[in-house]
């Protein structure tokens, strides 16, 4: 027994030397980790290694706001999209920016996780390590600005009255029985304030199973109208969707007038100080994406005209509405009934004997009312119903799977430079499910520099009214199912 602890013994002194160069063995002695004077509290915990703390990365990395992943071979990358720093556990290797950092990968036993060294952590543009007097604790500093409202404010404040903005979103959407659909979608905008005024040119291509199409539109938006074309045909929609776009659609577009929507998520966004810029990053929550849903629902539920919103059902009708079809019907009959007694007066003065029959089998209210409401009860009525869209919604479930979004923003004007978002969701819908892939890039300019967006004469002259455009879409339906 004791010759085999020797050899045991013996064993672990040997492999202490063939372990990997870098590698630490951990005291058992955790500490506390603040992030901004903030208690981030995990499984793993910082601890003293020689001299230097090492902290735990992806703790470490989320807690500050960056988007961290780690990939199959455990390499694992933290961005806010200006700096990116990629820890290679495998081959020990730092990459910040793309190039090797100077310095190895402190990697350790403890609870098997990848923990970088406050030393290195120090180098990285703005951060700061601190570590208690009684080394219990450790605090990280970062770039972030403290008070987001407040920096939201600022941006909805700044003197952006004009300006241009080019758009590109790359979707999938998997879970089909025919194979995924995807679309790429390139928008060119320009868009002035006082007066408020939009002109997109959009080109959309779609793939789906054996649908292989691309649409080009442009899109004018001012106080003369809306007029939208296919590709084919303009088209003026009704005065009442005008409004409602310069109430909101304009608003959603302006990047500024989104700082103000984002203060719904403020849990979610980040915002990191540099030289001239800074960077805000935002992720969402389930709960946060579905309050988001009900305002869009709530939004196009008050866009649409009435007759848009109601739609007539057959099914599951109640005995109100039954009974009340029902008594329509009644008076309808009743209304024959005396207009065929009148007839049947008429004919008594020529054969009163077929007279006498009409008026018997057309007088009679009682056999009239139970025949109606029988047949009122076994047929379904047609009742006219408002669609409630936030009740369709309570039908769908979302699950976001990852959500980052990444805005640049002048340090001086604070208007936007550009945007990232990266996106992925699932959405089930009576028992199906559906995955939703989204790749945004978008760059402003033109900064208080776009002249006065005026539609077109020949637009206007040419445009078909809105409810013509539908009736020709009807009849192009008609003609191809036939």
């Amino acid at each position: 027994m004791k010759k085999f602890a020797t050899w045991a013994l013996a064993f672990v002194f040997a492999l202490s030397f063939v372990w990997p160069s870098g590698t630490t063995f951990a005291k058992t002695d955790s500490m506390k980790l603040f992030i901004d004077g903030t208690e981030v509290e995990g499984y793993e915990q910082p601890f003293m290694s020689h001299g230097d703390v090492l902290i735990p990365v992806e703790n470490l990395f989320s807690e500050a706001g960056f988007l961290v992943s780690k990939d199959a071979a455990g390499k694992v990358s933290a961005t806010n999209s200006y700096v990116t720093v990629e820890f290679d556990a495998a081959n020990g290797v730092i990459s910040v920016n793309g190039e090797k950092a100077d310095t190895p990968f402190p990697l350790t036993l403890k609870n098997y996780g990848n923990y970088v060294s406050g030393e290195f952590l120090s180098s990285l543009e703005e951060f700061e390590v601190t570590v208690s007097e009684d080394e219990q604790s450790v605090n990280v500093t970062t770039n972030r600005v403290q008070d987001v409202e407040a920096f939201l404010e600022k941006t909805a404040a700044a003197d952006l009255n004009s300006f241009s903005a080019k758009m590109k979103i790359d979707q999938e959407m998997s879970g089909f029985e025919e194979g995924p659909i995807t679309m790429k979608m390139d928008m060119d905008m320009k868009m002035t304030d006082k007066p408020n005024a939009l002109h997109m040119k959009q080109s959309l291509s779609m793939k789906a199973d054996e649908l292989d199409e691309a649409i080009n539109s442009e899109t004018y938006l001012t106080e003369e109208g809306y007029f939208q074309n296919d590709g084919d045909q303009w088209v003026k929609y009704p005065s009442e969707m005008t409004e409602m776009l310069f109430d909101e659609s304009l608003m959603q577009i302006d990047p500024t007038a989104q700082m103000e929507l984002l203060k719904a998520t403020m849990k979610g966004i980040h915002v990191f100080e540099y030289d001239d810029v800074y960077v805000m990053t935002q992720t969402i929550s389930n709960d946060e994406f579905s309050e988001i849903m009900k305002e869009a629902m709530s939004l196009i539920s008050d866009m649409l005209p009435a007759d848009m919103i109601s739609v007539e059902t057959t099914e599951g009708t109640s005995e109100e509405a039954t009974e009340e079809a029902a008594e329509v019907v009644l008076e309808d009959e009743k209304v024959e009934a005396v207009e065929e007694d009148e007839q049947a007066e008429q004919a008594v003065a020529d054969e009163s004997e077929d007279a006498s029959e009409a008026v018997e089998e057309n007088t009679s209210e009682e056999a009239t009312e139970e025949d109606v409401t029988d047949e009122a009860t076994e047929e379904d009525v047609i009742i006219e119903e408002e669609i409630d869209l936030e009740s369709i919604l309570d039908m769908i479930q979302f699950n976001i799977e990852n959500f980052f979004i990444v805005t640049t923003i002048d340090k001086d004007t604070f208007f936007p430079i550009s945007t990232t978002g990266n996106t992925q969701m699932t959405i089930t819908v009576d028992g199906e499910t559906i995955t939703l892939k989204q790749v945004i890039e978008g760059t402003f300019s033109d900064y208080n520099q776009v002249k006065e967006i005026k539609i077109p004469a020949e637009v206007i002259n040419s445009a078909i009214d809105f409810e013509e455009y539908l009736e020709a879409l009807e009849a192009e339906f008609e003609q191809e199912a036939a």
